[in-house]
């Protein structure tokens, strides 16, 4: 096997934990009858990256971070705006914090 020129293993390692956090999401998600789309705003940095919508009107934003990270100054002053609108915003980094939303989600 050859050496990966430029690759970082560790981004590799993180990479592959937050795609199997979104991809469980997703799928989760789908059987509740909800959407979670991922979301880009170009013009408001710092936003979440899923927005869940789940039957009966429940929106919940979604952060995914590596196990561990903090979030950015952007990312606390949104994450607080969404909060102050009365919204759920969910810092995720590890598979029992994504079990604890979704029995959060289904309640």
């Amino acid at each position: 096997m050859g050496a990966c020129v430029g690759c970082n293993r560790k981004k590799l390692i993180k990479m592959s934990l937050e795609k199997a956090l979104e991809k469980r999401l997703t799928n989760e998600v789908k059987k509740m009858k909800g959407l979670a789309l991922k979301f880009w705003c170009v013009s408001f940095t710092g936003f979440p990256d899923r927005v869940v919508l789940i039957p009966l009107g429940k929106i919940f934003f979604i952060e995914f971070k590596d196990t561990g990270k903090k979030l950015s100054k952007r990312q606390e002053l949104v994450h607080k705006l969404l909060i102050k609108l009365g919204f759920q915003v969910w810092v995720i980094d590890t598979q029992e914090l994504l079990t604890g939303f979704l029995n959060a989600a289904k309640g």
